[in-house]
């Protein structure tokens, strides 16, 4: 489980990355823009998704004592 929370959260900090560019920069704005912008939205939710599930994965195997 260490191995795919671990795995899960260099996801999410991947999404979160691809979601600042998309939405903050003027780079991103001109490749997604109007509703295109959408999709690093989108991307910028699911790592934060990813990363709630990492840490859930993290905390259920220290409840469990491995």
């Amino acid at each position: 489980m260490r191995i795919t929370a671990a795995i899960l959260f260099v996801l999410a900090i991947a999404c979160e990355a691809f979601g600042y560019w998309g939405l903050n920069t003027l780079e991103g704005q001109r490749a997604y823009d109007e509703m295109a912008g959408i999709v690093p939205f989108a991307v910028a939710v699911a790592g934060w998704i990813f990363a709630v599930i990492a840490v859930a994965l993290l905390w259920l195997r220290r409840r469990a004592g491995k």
